[in-house]
């Protein structure tokens, strides 16, 4: 039926060509833009996630300069460093060759007066972005000055929407050469600490070479400490041991500290101290509370029990109490006392020598005390029982008598230990079969009753300082004849240091411009671990903002390939929608053929 009034036909053609119209408008705005998601009515969802991720690379961004302005102050700050160290390591060598016998010193400090002028323009002159880290006026009047540099090294924002910035500190009280500042500043309360003597590893315990200690015998360390009116002795021993270390013979420092961190924290003095290792790998003891009144003191306390053989960490040995002598040998192999096999070895106990001898009777002697199933493999607890049967027969002894040496056996060592006390206490081991039992011919004698090793130590209440920097911070003062006035590595003058008191002071100088380079030293360590760190997040964020960009892309962006496939294809439909639109229209005009 064909209708005057309605073309249904043209109305179909007209709908198609409309929709692919908007296709078309669609596809071609993705070809250009490159993006499928170019506003939030392409979709609420993703263009509001891609919107987030692209404010967060903008604030990335944003971290990434502020690392690299860090960096650049960074190393402007350490170039400074480095050039002054050398300064004074050339200063150092000047100083010493003034002290040889006919060096004119004026002559040298003319040149030590030119390392100082120039040490002060490089420090003066280590600016970057307007910032100074080596020459600083840390006076309260100068709002410009932070202590504590900080360099913002991250950005991040938590499931509330709150915005977190991550930062990277460079203490520039730490590493400033020169401070303007006359007046004192307020320095912080400081802990009480008490160290060893020795590095751990170079101790008596630690000493074999091996790095480890052996706990698996008698050796024990004990230890009191007295905090305030609160003492707690700890003990660290096999049994103290075993739970914090893999290999009882071969202890570790780390397990070592374990354990005796342990055996504080289950003591009185549960958080209170902490045992530790400082730089130079010495044990030391510190306290939590800070101030003057925090007092600290530590000694080296008697043997928790019978046959334990004090060692030293570093705090010593010698206590209020004489110890006996104790040996222990190595690891022991069974003995086969079967048929005429026999072993032997001679112990002397400071009065007497014992020859032992042990065979199948000495098995037999045993009886039902005896643990091993046979006398072809005797074990040490057998062993030890056999020696003592025999060192305890006062008919065979030489002199005569009982001696006062038993054995014993634990952690499959035999070990040797006298009941007397003193510095007179002695086991010896001789014989060619003492290798048998685990043992090197030796003598080991026992300590004497003396003084308490002791060392006491309080920390420091809040106080003022002078407010400068590692070169003219007062370092020393002259002797009464050249003035007694106080110096600095920035204005040391030797023209007038002469004889001996100028050879003493002079010394000194040397002594405080080496102590000078260990500090600049340490201030590189510090820049340049700093340097590490930046760089290390400046990668981190870099690697961050490629991945947020992956991630936007994943959401919002175009496939080109497919659109523009798409985009002929629909141009092709268009232009087939138009013409069939022309032939829905021109039907109409067929019905007025019907009436010419």
């Amino acid at each position: 039926m064909t209708s005057l009034l309605t073309n249904n036909s043209a109305m179909t053609a007209l709908t198609t060509l409309k929709s692919i119209n908007t296709q078309l408008d669609a596809t071609s705005n993705r070809v250009s833009t490159g993006q499928r998601v170019s506003n939030a009515s392409d979709n609420a969802a993703y263009w509001s996630i891609a919107t987030t991720v692209r404010t967060d690379n903008a604030s990335l961004s944003a971290v990434k300069d502020s690392l690299g302005l860090g960096s650049s102050a960074v190393d402007t700050a350490y170039n400074g460093l480095n050039s002054v160290l050398s300064d004074l390591q050339n200063m150092r060598a000047k100083l010493q060759t003034a002290l040889q016998p006919g060096v004119d010193r004026s002559k040298v400090q003319t040149e030590i007066a030119a390392l100082q002028s120039k040490m002060k323009a490089t420090a003066d002159s280590s600016n970057s972005s307007g910032q100074n880290w080596l020459s600083v006026n840390s006076s309260t009047s100068n709002s410009a000055y932070q202590a504590t540099q900080k360099v913002v090294a991250g950005f991040s924002r938590d499931s509330g929407g709150t915005i977190n910035f991550s930062m990277i500190n460079v203490n520039v009280q730490n590493i400033k050469l020169y401070d303007t500042n006359s007046t004192s500043v307020t320095t912080a309360a400081t802990n009480a600490k008490i160290a060893g003597t020795t590095s751990l590893t170079g101790t008596g315990a630690f000493s074999a070479g091996s790095g480890t200690a052996d706990f698996s015998g008698p050796n024990e360390v004990s230890m009191t400490f007295t905090l305030g009116a609160t003492s707690t002795t700890v003990n660290l021993n096999a049994a103290a041991l075993k739970s914090a270390a893999k290999d009882l013979t071969k202890v570790t420092t780390d397990e070592f500290l374990s354990a005796l961190n342990n055996q504080i924290a289950a003591s009185s003095l549960s958080g209170k101290i902490s045992a530790g290792l400082d730089d130079a790998g010495r044990l030391t003891f510190t306290t939590t509370d800070t101030g003057a009144s925090t007092s600290l003191d530590v000694k080296v306390a008697s043997p928790s029990a019978t046959n334990k053989k004090l060692i030293d960490v570093g705090f010593g040995t010698t206590t209020g109490v004489a110890t006996s002598a104790i040996v222990t040998g190595g690891l022991f192999t069974a003995f086969d006392l079967s048929g005429s096999n026999s072993r032997t070895i001679s112990i002397n106990d400071g009065t007497r020598t014992k020859n032992i001898t042990l065979n199948a009777a000495s098995f037999t002697a045993l009886g039902g005390a005896a643990t091993s199933a046979s006398n072809t493999a005797v074990n040490g607890s057998d062993v030890a029982a056999m020696i003592n049967a025999q060192l305890a027969n006062a008919a065979t002894g030489t002199p005569a008598g009982v001696s006062v040496v038993t054995a014993s056996f634990a952690g499959g060592r035999l070990t040797l230990s006298s009941s007397a006390t003193g510095a007179t206490s002695e086991v010896t081991i001789s014989g060619a079969g003492a290798a048998d039992f685990g043992f090197s011919a030796a003598t080991t004698n026992g300590l004497a009753a003396g003084v308490v090793v002791a060392r006491t130590a309080s920390g420091t209440n809040a106080g003022t300082t002078q407010a400068q920097g590692i070169l003219d911070t007062n370092v020393g003062t002259y002797n009464a004849q050249f003035g007694g006035g106080s110096y600095s590595i920035a204005n040391i003058d030797i023209s007038k240091l002469v004889g001996t008191n100028g050879d003493a002071d002079l010394s000194a100088v040397i002594t405080a411009v080496d102590k000078a380079i260990s500090k600049v030293t340490d201030a590189g360590t510090k820049l340049g671990a700093s340097k590490t760190q930046i760089d290390g997040q400046k990668t981190f964020v870099d690697t961050l903002m490629k991945a947020n960009d992956r991630t936007i892309g994943i959401l919002v962006d175009a496939d080109i390939e497919e659109e523009s496939t798409k985009l002929k294809a629909l141009q092709t439909q268009q232009q087939l929608a138009v013409q069939a639109l022309s032939i829905a229209n021109s039907a109409s005009q067929n019905v007025l053929s019907l009436f010419r």
